[in-house]
């Protein structure tokens, strides 16, 4: 992949996990602390999504680097008491059934393939539950699990009798001799002019809350969400790939923040706001505890989600008499309406975006006279029209999948070796970053036709209109405020549905400082409800193993309907044509053609279109 863009890590050394010795020195880890299981995340202390594999102990034991996926690392006795021929049982969710098997070894993990709508902690819960007879102590590493999923697992596991066992000291990275991260990238502020609001303004609007809530008790707000950090201090940091935002713990009592910067992030430079100054203290814990305990504080809250279960006894430690409430989810709820100024931020991002997709899938539908082309060479090809159009950084890494690879969801080694082959689908999922570090995500799959006439197969016309048609029954809905994320959800699957198909994932998911934002989203059991300036994804699929995949995803913007300001209405802002060589007219409606008519003819405006589009020749 090219290095060209500002905030890569592509040059970084690869960590190559050794599975079976790292599993060996855990299994000595837990017999030195009596541990029968021990819960292993994904996630570093921040509870960050994209961890890079130096510092992802569950790659480290799995060999598995996907995005999501959490398990429990048993001891050999107990596994073999169980049944099982591996030690690691590894949750994964649909988009990973598939990868995990392929990055794994049988003997040592165990793949447990969760069903859409079962989160993977509630999986978890429900295995021990069943495997409970041979488990006495179960561990956990305290900085790497968060306490909702403490409290969750607690809750769940209340009458399984487990002994509960803390590792609070880093013990798992020791014993595998996991590398760590670490960086030293500016934390740079972002200008007024791209959020709308002053970094007091921030910190104003999240005092206000606390007072609605808790009166007037003195209260420490406390969060380790990297993109929480970013959102209250204005700032941008590219601590980690595949995101613009910051490391640290945030501490807010009133007009006085402080920002810790642990081990790892500690030499950060950080440009501070003249106007709203806070305190940096770097990797000192006594010098953090000092801090704080000057301040009488009642009440601590925060969202138990963005809190590892170390940070949380910290706080208890510094204030033992007060109240601890992990429900408070306010920064959550005011990220997610976006102000006017980030909005026009994210348009112009999304536009740029557009730009640089629709240039890469006319390439990759047309490609260049007597010219092999990979799906390596595609990843590079979007890397460099981001780049041209001026990104600093990747906001995932680029899905760039051909023929069959494209039923992997989330196929994220494009080959140097698979070709783009005449005839077969080509999927890219991608995005970026820009100057005011706000993530843009778009996928698009074009027929690969670089000679004339080539031929469209049947299944492949089918799978794509339905996908496309499901797409169009989101964007186009009108739908009351009060409309939560599943019922969107059954909108978009139903259509699928209603042809014999089915996706493995959610519909959508939001979008703003992280390519996945908390606050809306569209997939089974979720309540969240149409927060009007919410950003999000809508984004079906349809994917046939050993053949090929579809997905087609838009982003919006949640809008309240002007003349019912309790309805809302989605304004698409990712403005990439379609493939119509891959489209059956004759599955689509009058509403669809007219909805796929406009849409086209904004993307030719912006020469953002890829294939002429025959409505508009009528």
């Amino acid at each position: 992949m090219p290095t060209r863009l500002q905030y890569s890590f592509a040059n970084e050394t690869p960590y190559q996990a050794d599975v079976a010795a790292n599993q060996a020195a855990l299994e000595a880890l837990m017999i030195e602390h009596g541990l029968d299981a021990l819960l292993i995340t994904s996630q570093d202390r921040y509870i960050s999504e994209y961890t890079p594999t130096p510092n992802n102990p569950r790659y480290a034991l799995t060999g598995f680097d996907g995005s999501a996926g959490d398990g429990i690392f048993l001891r050999r006795a107990v596994a073999e008491q169980l049944g099982l021929k591996a030690p690691f049982v590894l949750f994964v969710d649909g988009r990973y059934h598939l990868q995990a098997d392929q990055q794994t070894h049988p003997e040592q993990v165990q793949v447990e393939k969760l069903s859409l709508g079962i989160g993977i902690w509630v999986g978890i819960a429900s295995w021990l539950q069943n495997h409970r007879s041979a488990i006495r102590q179960l561990g956990f590493d305290a900085q790497r699990l968060s306490v909702a999923q403490r409290v969750g697992l607690t809750r769940d596991l209340a009458d399984c009798g487990f002994a509960w066992v803390s590792l609070e000291s880093g013990e798992v990275d020791c014993a595998i001799r996991l590398p760590g991260w670490q960086i030293d990238r500016p934390i740079r502020r972002v200008p007024q002019s791209a959020t709308g609001r002053s970094v007091a303004d921030n910190f104003a609007r999240l005092g206000a809350e606390a007072v609605a809530r808790y009166g007037s008790a003195t209260t420490c707000f406390v969060s380790g969400g990297a993109d929480d950090l970013s959102y209250l201090l204005n700032t941008r940091g590219y601590h980690l790939p595949n995101s613009s935002s910051q490391l640290g713990y945030l501490f807010a009592i009133g007009e006085q923040v402080a920002l810790f910067l642990p081990e790892g992030c500690e030499r950060c430079e950080v440009e501070e706001d003249p106007a709203s100054p806070f305190t940096v203290i770097r990797n000192d814990l006594p010098a953090l505890e000092r801090f704080l305990a000057r301040f009488p504080v009642t009440q601590v809250c925060y969202q138990a989600s963005r809190v590892n279960c170390a940070l949380a006894a910290l706080t208890q430690r510094v204030w033992p008499q007060a109240e601890q409430d992990g429900s408070f989810d306010a920064v959550e709820r005011l990220r997610t309406a976006k102000t006017d100024a980030e909005l026009a931020a994210i348009r112009s991002a999304f536009a740029k975006s557009s730009l640089a997709i629709a240039q890469t899938m006319r390439w990759a539908k047309y490609g260049e006279a007597g010219q092999r082309h990979t799906e390596h060479d595609l990843a590079v090809k979007i890397s460099e029209a981001y780049i041209e159009q001026g990104a600093l950084g990747l906001s995932f890494t680029s899905i760039a999948a051909s023929g069959e690879m494209g039923a992997v969801m989330h196929y994220g080694k494009a080959s140097r070796e698979r070709e783009l082959k005449e005839g077969e689908m080509i999927l890219l999922d991608s995005g970026a970053y820009y100057a005011e570090g706000f993530a843009t995500d778009c996928t698009r799959v074009v027929l690969r036709s670089t000679v004339k006439d080539t031929q469209v197969q049947a299944w492949q016309k089918e799978i794509y209109t339905v996908t496309l048609k499901a797409c169009v029954a989101g964007m186009r809905a009108r739908l009351p405020a009060s409309t939560t994320g599943h019922e969107v959800d059954k909108l978009v699957r139903d259509v699928v549905k209603n042809y014999g198909y089915d996706f493995a994932h959610g519909t959508g998911h939001g979008i703003g400082i992280h390519v996945h934002e908390e606050g809306i989203r569209f997939r089974p059991c979720v309540e969240y409800t149409l927060t009007a300036k919410a950003v999000a994804s809508i984004e079906p699929g349809i994917y046939l193993n050993g053949q090929g995949g579809v997905r087609i995803e838009n982003v919006v913007i949640v809008q309240p309907q002007p003349e019912a300001p309790e309805q809302r209405y989605f304004e698409s802002i990712v403005f990439v044509g379609y493939d119509w060589d891959l489209v059956d007219l004759a599955l689509l409606t009058p509403d669809e053609r007219e909805y796929l008519t406009a849409y086209e003819q904004e993307c030719q405006s912006r020469g953002t279109a890829v294939t002429p589009c025959p409505l508009l020749a009528n």
